[in-house]
């Protein structure tokens, strides 16, 4: 048997579908699009990539033992993170060992209790932006972030995901996909007149913002021949 074709992914596409897969998780609005890059760079490094992903969305819901805490301040910082998934505390983490870089002081931190910590890699594709190169190192269960300035004009992991796209086989990639579907309000009638940046009430008045353009708001209303909701082919 022929092995599919593999697809060729845009950046755009991946975190579309990252971000519905993240927020189907449970993760917190302020965090939604921290997580959805954390998702994004683990698919992007060395490791298993897509395969993995939906495991780290299922371990996403494991309720925090404790919160976030600091152990340690001076000479070393260390950060107790209450068994939270690395994804959650990932950004946090950087901005504070950047905080500390900025200030003249030791470019690292430590941090223990993560969830995953093995997943806190995804710092090295955070730090990108700030022109800082990063690696968390796992010592005997203590994680330690340390950053470093970033070579000028060196490419970035979102360079090659612009440019190359990323490879996915269809096997692993459309489950991910209909699950992000799944993930969405269904159609109906009312999640229709409700979308936008208008609200059409069932009498057709129209509630918002009304651009005067051709869309006809009658199909909204209930009894028009268009406003019945045709279920997609499964």
């Amino acid at each position: 048997m022929t092995a599919p074709e593999m697809l060729r992914l845009s950046l755009r596409e991946c975190r579309l579908i990252l971000e519905r897969l993240v927020q189907a998780a449970g993760v917190p609005a302020g965090l939604l699009l921290s997580v959805r890059d954390c998702a994004l760079y683990s698919t992007l490094l060395p490791g298993p990539g897509l395969v993995g992903i939906a495991e780290q969305l299922a371990r996403l819901r494991a309720p925090p033992a404790a919160p976030c805490r600091i152990v340690v301040e001076a000479p070393r910082l260390v950060i107790d993170c209450g068994g939270r998934h690395a994804w959650l505390v990932a950004e946090t983490l950087l901005d504070l060992a950047i905080d500390r870089l900025r200030r003249g002081e030791e470019a690292e931190l430590h941090a223990v209790g993560i969830g995953e910590a093995g997943e806190l890699r995804v710092v090295t594709g955070l730090a990108e932006p700030h022109g800082l190169e990063a690696a968390a190192i796992d010592a005997n269960g203590e994680m330690t972030l340390r950053l470093r300035p970033r070579a000028a004009n060196a490419p970035s992991l979102l360079d090659h995901l612009r440019h190359e796209g990323l490879a996915a086989s269809p096997d692993i990639w459309w489950p991910l996909y209909h699950a992000s579907h799944a993930a969405l309000a269904p159609d109906t009638l009312e999640s229709r007149r409700h979308s936008g940046t208008i609200r059409v009430e069932a009498d057709g008045r129209i509630v918002g913002r009304n651009d005067e353009d051709e869309t006809d708001l009658s199909m909204l209303a209930p009894g028009h021949p268009h406003s019945e909701i045709v279920p997609s082919a499964s």
